[in-house]
């Protein structure tokens, strides 16, 4: 499947789970992006580069208020880059939990939903 393929499969499955009530979810978007209004034209930094496709947020345990998800998608064949590897150091030095997805089994296991 191709990452394209997987990210729409994936935030179909993550909008169904959100309209659910079981998790709220993130694209997160990294580089610039560029928007034009009127006759200005405005640059607009995004995410860092590195950073994962998709930041999940979930109800966990008792006494802990929500569960903390990065999740990069990849096609079977993705390779992680420097820059997201630094990402996923960070995020889990932080207590978060990251992920590399190859498909929408994996993200269902990686729920448990």
């Amino acid at each position: 499947m191709l990452e394209k393929e997987l990210k729409r499969t994936v935030t179909e499955y993550l909008q169904y789970q959100q309209n659910a009530g079981n998790l709220m979810w993130f694209p997160m978007n990294s580089g610039k992006a560029f928007v034009k209004r009127g006759d200005k034209e405005y640059k607009i930094q995004l995410c860092d580069e590195g950073t994962a496709d998709l930041l999940i947020l979930r109800k966990w345990k008792v006494g802990v208020f929500c569960e903390v998800l990065f999740i990069e998608l990849k096609s079977a064949r993705g390779r992680q880059s420097p820059a997201q590897g630094s990402f996923q150091k960070l995020v889990e030095s932080q207590g978060a939990s990251y992920s590399i997805v190859r498909s929408l089994e994996e993200l269902e296991k990686v729920l448990s939903i």
